[in-house]
């Protein structure tokens, strides 16, 4: 049988985006480009039950700044997949959503930093995400991914590919930071961001 030629390869960078900034947009087209990808989705969460703090801004806020940021970029979307679903955001339910919604002709590569990867033998369903999506883990220079990632000291069994990535220094904590002291954003976010945020005052408190 020949395999259809129509599969199309989608990237999956999901986060908190609180708020999204240049790093998160040149890591998604880094990787777009080193792994041929046909489009990258950012699926905004929730609520990450890992996260030691719940987000400064509302779900809403953040998709929309989302939106904003991947509004002109031809290969970028924004997804509210786990938003709608409410509750805590497990990546396994994400995958399965994005591939009911997506269908079986999308192969789709879950795109997470080392952070997210030395504490993935925690996440839910694990071995299960691997069914869904190739796990691509994006780290910086001298940046090493722990074993327990690799299912050396449990009884699990995660492939991964580890990619090198841009460094960016950048983040969304020295935005908020920033912001709150009132010292410019501008560079460290889309323009269309930086006024989302000004003009929700957003950031402030």
């Amino acid at each position: 049988m020949t395999p259809p030629t129509d599969i199309k390869t989608i990237g999956v960078f999901g986060g908190t985006f609180d708020p999204i900034h240049n790093g998160h947009l040149a890591i998604a087209e880094f990787v777009r480009l080193k792994l041929s990808l046909d489009r990258v989705i950012f699926v905004v969460a929730n609520d990450q039950w890992l996260r030691k703090y719940p987000p400064e801004a509302s779900a809403t806020d953040r998709f929309k700044m989302v939106e904003l940021a991947v509004k002109n970029r031809t290969y970028f979307s924004a997804s509210n997949v786990d938003i709608v679903r409410h509750g805590h955001t497990y990546t396994i339910d994400t995958l399965r959503d994005l591939h009911a919604q997506l269908g079986d002709s999308v192969v789709m590569k879950l795109i997470i930093g080392t952070d997210a990867a030395n504490s993935f033998h925690q996440w839910k369903c694990v071995e299960e995400i691997q069914s869904f999506a190739t796990v691509v883990v994006v780290g910086r220079p001298a940046i090493r991914v722990n074993s327990p990632l690799l299912g050396s000291d449990l009884d699990i069994d995660i492939q991964m590919e580890y990619l090198e990535g841009p460094m960016v220094d950048v983040s969304a904590t020295m935005i908020r930071n920033f912001n709150k002291c009132h010292k410019q954003i501008e560079k460290l976010t889309t323009q269309a961001v930086t006024d989302y945020i000004k003009t929700k005052g957003l950031y402030l408190e």
